[in-house]
């Protein structure tokens, strides 16, 4: 049986990004954080149906750990606005990087774990929320593939992180 790789990302889904930008910077020491007002997708599905949620997000770096902020900014029913409607938000996801997506999903398939939310981003990243978390207690798995851009971007935000000065706790993306 496979189980997952390092942990790299802990994701919090919010319903105030600045406020939480804010608390992680001057309460925790954690910035700066990369944001993009919107995450393009190329196709996503929630419970196997077409998913239209837009998202913000936002990343930081702490001494290697990846932050991850999401906030529901539009669309219909996701991964996202079911889980603020259930538990007013917090600690959602951990994230862990996979070579083969779909290797891993059919070996998590043989074990019971089927794909809440999952599709590609327009810059070609696959990506999966497992349902490994019945009672959203922030222990849902997601699984990304990553690309050598994204993996650049990644190491980005981790020197950003390592070499903060606490000052400017958003940089915007676009």
């Amino acid at each position: 049986m496979a189980g997952f790789g390092d942990v790299m990302q802990l994701g919090y889904v919010v319903d105030d990004m600045d406020r939480a930008i804010d608390h992680w910077a001057r309460v925790l020491g954690v910035g700066p954080f990369f944001v993009a007002n919107r995450v393009p997708y190329a196709q996503v599905s929630y419970l196997g149906q077409p998913c239209d949620a837009e998202i913000s997000v936002a990343l930081a770096s702490h001494r290697g750990m990846q932050i991850e902020i999401i906030q529901q900014v539009g669309g219909g029913r996701s991964i996202f606005a079911d889980f603020m409607a259930r538990t007013g938000g917090g600690l959602h996801h951990v994230c862990a990087l996979t070579d083969d997506l779909t290797r891993d999903l059919a070996d998590w398939k043989t074990r019971g774990v089927d794909v809440l939310q999952g599709g590609v981003t327009m810059a070609g990243i696959p990506f999966a929320y497992l349902a490994t978390d019945p009672d959203d207690r922030g222990r849902v798995l997601e699984l990304v593939q990553p690309s050598p851009g994204l993996t650049r971007f990644f190491a980005k935000i981790d020197g950003a992180g390592r070499s903060w000065d606490g000052q400017d706790a958003r940089i915007d993306l676009r």
